[in-house]
């Protein structure tokens, strides 16, 4: 069913139009001269337009040329009571789907206004993918300001547009997958796709059939033909991460591939060409493999057209708190939120750790404190342990803020180790006991606490769906589960 505009001056046939087209279940809406069409047009949005050739107050095709520049997309079927073939040519080339002649059948006029609605879902749907990719492509993306990243983003730019094939080299965590997606987006090649791989997340028997594609029968269980990730990234990027988790026998293929610009399936017998740009990313030493008789020396010399090494997150402290207020708004989107800011007191202490997990690392801490917070990230929503360690080795602020209700924290003492006036306040709802000063005691049962609220909380938040509590605490699936019941959590009554 479709919206449907009929622009014609005869009435009679006006309403022999619309009585066929509403027989099957189309919204139609009339025009009687071109003027009134083009107000139709400019005020609704329609799925196709049926227009007569001749109209009393304009001609049609110069109605049709003003439809079309103001809505390439909307499909256009022509009428005419003459055979006039210099006007269907015209028409044609003004981009009229179709040029019926009167008199016509009802089926003929129903299939052709048929095909014109699909057309026109079909070039909505191009377009709403085409401007997402687009507006993806230009998405400001922070990186930080620091001597070294922005050394990093100068090379970047430099290798962009050329067709060099590059290695980032890089810790775990440290973005090298956003850095392979900055260098696609600054490409000639941003406008077609760019696809990641992590070499490491596959069995050894399925890489080759995700990078190179298979023929229907090449193994058991292959009751199809599927392309591989070097026919989708046709014309765009292929992002190859942890290169060094490919077998030697993967890594002789992609040698190929690379000097021979071709592909050929697993069980197939033709070589297939592509066009594609390769980057790839490690964080081991490449040398060292070759040296170890795990990596190929050719390989590598093919692949090492320009490298670039990512420093972790310890060497550039200073994009800590830019970084930290960025993943913050993407958390505030991804948990539908509204945290406002980070505390100084909770930047800080972001700032003094050292993340063994780089960037990435950040970035779930960040989402889970967005998890916990209302208006403002305080220390007390940084609760994992490994920061609790961090934290309790050192003297606590003194104005370490309160956790959120029903949440325990630390509470401040005095130089004489007694608790303040606020801590005797609060020592209903904290994890330090007066008479156990064990500090890695309390850091355990601290971190046990937060972690369980956590997690309740993230199965509130989903609804008791696990899987996108999960993905909202950043760990693993089953990871969750053993959680869940060492916890000895509800999760059934999450959903409520």
């Amino acid at each position: 069913m479709g919206n449907i505009l009929i622009i014609e001056d005869d009435q009679d046939t006006r309403y022999v139009l619309k009585v066929v087209l509403e027989s099957k279940k189309h919204t139609v809406k009339e025009a009687s001269s071109g003027k009134e069409a083009l107000s139709e047009v400019e005020n609704t949005v329609f799925d196709a337009i049926v227009l007569d050739r001749i109209l009393g107050d304009m001609d049609g095709l110069l109605i049709l040329d003003k439809i079309k520049k103001d809505d390439q997309g909307l499909p256009v079927i022509m009428l005419t009571g003459h055979a006039d073939v210099q006007s269907a040519v015209k028409a044609m080339k003004l981009g009229a789907l179709d040029y019926l002649i009167k008199p016509f059948s009802n089926e003929e006029l129903l299939l052709i206004v048929e095909r014109a609605i699909k057309e026109r879902r079909f070039f909505r749907e191009f377009e709403a993918l085409r401007n997402h990719i687009l507006n993806y492509n230009s998405k400001k993306i922070v990186f930080g300001e620091s001597p070294q990243i922005k050394a990093v983003a100068n090379n970047v730019g430099q290798v962009a547009k050329t067709e060099l094939t590059v290695i980032l080299l890089g810790p775990s965590g440290s973005g090298k997958e956003v850095w392979a997606r900055q260098m696609h987006n600054l490409s000639l090649r941003n406008k077609n796709p760019f696809v990641a791989l992590d070499c490491g997340a596959l069995p050894e028997n399925l890489v080759e059939s995700e990078i190179f594609g298979y023929e229907k029968g090449a193994f058991t269980g292959a009751d199809r033909q599927k392309k591989g990730l070097m026919e989708t990234a046709f014309g765009g990027t292929l992002f190859l991460d942890e290169i060094s988790n490919l077998t030697l026998s993967t890594q002789a293929k992609l040698l190929r591939v690379l000097q021979e610009r071709k592909i050929r399936r697993l069980g197939g017998k033709k070589d297939i060409p592509i066009d594609i740009r390769i980057i790839v990313a490690t964080n081991s030493s490449l040398q060292d493999g070759i040296k170890g008789g795990v990596f190929r020396e050719d390989l590598f010399h093919r692949l090492n057209q320009f490298s670039i090494n990512l420093p972790s997150l310890l060497d550039r402290r200073t994009d800590i708190p830019v970084l930290a207020m960025f993943f913050l708004k993407e958390a505030n989107k991804t948990l539908k939120k509204n945290v406002e800011n980070i505390s100084s007191q909770a930047l800080k202490i972001l700032s003094e750790y050292d993340w063994p997990g780089n960037i990435r690392e950040l970035k779930n801490t960040v989402t889970r404190a967005a998890l916990l917070a209302d208006k403002t990230i305080f220390p007390s929503h940084l609760g994992f342990k490994n920061l609790a360690d961090d934290i309790m080795g050192k003297p606590q602020p003194k104005d370490f803020p309160p956790s959120p209700k029903g949440f325990g924290r630390a509470v401040p003492l005095t130089e004489t180790g007694r608790q303040s006036k606020e801590g005797e306040e609060n020592s209903g709802n904290n994890f330090l006991d007066e008479e156990d000063y064990d500090i890695k005691k309390v850091v355990k049962s601290a971190g046990a606490e937060i972690e369980k609220r956590m997690i309740s909380k993230a199965l509130i938040k989903a609804k008791g769906n696990k899987v996108l509590s999960a993905k909202i605490l950043g760990i693993d699936r089953k990871a969750l589960y053993y959680k869940i019941k060492e916890y000895g959590i509800n999760s059934a009554a999450e959903r409520k």
